[in-house]
């Protein structure tokens, strides 16, 4: 698993190079090539692994948590120029939103609320201040709930150090899970891995512990992505607690990990056979890939369909993980490789057309509203008679819907229901327009509109201007 990191690394740096730069190097000046440039050296970051043991190979890993600090220092250069080009439009917002994204992996918490708060500076409305909003305001209540645990555990691990009763004790442990709990909530890992380990090694036999050492486990696995790191406290879980319930889920994870794993590292293996001599030594030494020297052999389809279909599996392996970033990277893997070898670009094969799709659905599984809605986009304009497309109308209507506007969700569910009462959702949708369509204040304006402009529909001297 960890050479994947150093294959993904590699074509990444193609995919972001050919976005942001012409021949010379220089920025394409439309902003939403940039923000789609900077969200791709984001994704860069986010598949990146520091894999080599920092006490056994301690130059390999300082030189990879370098590489990583200065993946993630690129992403926030390039929102950075977003925001400075753009301040007040809809992409800084996004870009914002981004960089507090980064902050938090790196566990800067403030600079992350300062990002939230620039936001808000921006604009008071719309999604992405709702967001920024109620993630201050859950981060000031966790904050607190975090000191007052904390406190709390102070105070009962003194009354059983004084009185030694079982009360006390599992009080303690209570109120220090708690608070690694509020830690975990504020994203702020470290601190929460090093509250469920205080779990563990303080109140052993406390009936926390061994959810406490699975939690940790789980934050190594789904945040950090690290298995090196996670599984061996998923088997320190089942060797300390072999009848808990803990241990029972962590046989069943460790089971389905190893089967992934083989399935993920087999996929990887054929799609290497057909890689040539150049393209293996470029992934050695980290170097840039281009497009023409990436295969060796003929442009046969066959061949090809394998390469995409072997991408497609480690997609849909990788999001059993609930690694989505390396499962959209698969995914995007899938089109590169097949636009690259058989030279086209517009109206490709039924299978890219479903990696288009899921790469929709995997960033909305993720959150990312605006990157799912541009990949149905894609989906939609370069294959119109893809039988996903039906599909991507409805969850790009969905999204729009999510992200608060309502009049590109009123169209997209519009489009929808052009399909004919046949389309799966077609009743569901049927009923959202009826509530968009509604005119409840008899003011003229349709609720979708009124949603759209911020203004109530309970309310005729309320409407838009």
């Amino acid at each position: 698993m960890e050479r994947l990191a150093c294959f993904h690394l590699c074509l990444a740096f193609v995919i972001v190079n050919m976005t942001l730069a012409g021949c010379g190097g220089a920025p394409l000046a439309p902003i939403g090539e940039r923000i789609h440039g900077a969200d791709l050296k984001f994704d860069t970051a986010e598949t990146f692994r520091v894999h080599a043991d920092e006490e056994t190979e301690r130059k390999e890993h300082r030189g990879q948590v370098k590489l990583r600090k200065t993946l993630y220092n690129d992403v926030l250069k390039a929102y950075r120029s977003i925001v400075k080009t753009d301040p007040t439009g809809k992409f800084a917002q996004r870009a914002l939103w981004q960089m507090a994204e980064v902050y938090k992996r790196r566990g800067e918490s403030e600079k992350a609320i300062e990002s939230y708060e620039a936001i808000l500076a921006v604009t008071r409305e719309g999604y992405y201040a709702d967001k920024a909003r109620s993630v201050i305001v859950d981060s000031r209540k966790h904050r607190k709930l975090a000191q007052g645990e904390s406190r709390k555990y102070q105070n009962y691990k003194e009354l059983y150090a004084r009185f030694n009763l079982r009360q006390d004790y599992d009080r303690a442990a209570a109120a220090l899970f708690n608070a690694a709990e509020s830690y975990e909530r504020l994203s702020n890992y470290p601190e929460a891995i090093a509250r469920y380990a205080q779990v563990v090694d303080e109140f052993p036999e406390d009936e926390k512990a061994p959810a406490a050492l699975a939690k940790i486990g789980d934050i190594h696995f789904y945040n950090f992505y690290d298995y090196d790191a996670g599984l061996p406290v998923y088997h320190k879980v089942i060797e300390m607690y072999p009848d808990s319930y803990e241990a029972t889920m962590a046989i069943r994870l460790l089971k389905e990990y190893d089967r992934t794993r083989r399935e993920i590292a087999h996929n990887q293996t054929e799609i290497d056979r057909f890689w040539n001599e150049t393209t293996r030594e470029y992934k050695v030494e980290e170097r840039k890939i281009t497009p023409s020297s990436r295969y060796s052999f003929s442009r046969t389809i066959p061949i090809v369909d394998i390469v995409v279909r072997c991408y497609q599996m480690n997609s849909m392996r990788w999001k059993d993980l609930r690694n989505y970033p390396s499962a959209i990277f698969a995914s995007r893997n899938a089109i590169i490789a097949y636009e690259s070898w058989t030279g086209t670009r517009w109206r490709s094969s039924v299978s890219i057309a479903y990696s288009r799709y899921q790469m929709g659905r995997l960033f909305q599984y993720n959150g990312q509203l605006e990157r799912a809605i541009e990949a149905y986009q894609e989906l939609v304009d370069k294959h119109p008679d893809s039988a996903e497309r039906s599909e991507a109308i409805y969850r790009q209507a969905v999204c729009y819907r999510e992200i608060r506007e309502f009049a590109k969700a009123y169209e997209g569910f519009k489009a929808y229901m052009s399909l004919g009462p046949d389309a799966e959702y077609y009743q569901e949708v049927e009923q959202i327009l009826r509530q968009f369509e509604m005119d409840e204040d008899g003011d003229g304006y349709k609720s979708y509109i009124e949603q759209d402009a911020g203004t109530s529909d309970q309310d005729p001297q309320d409407f838009p201007s």
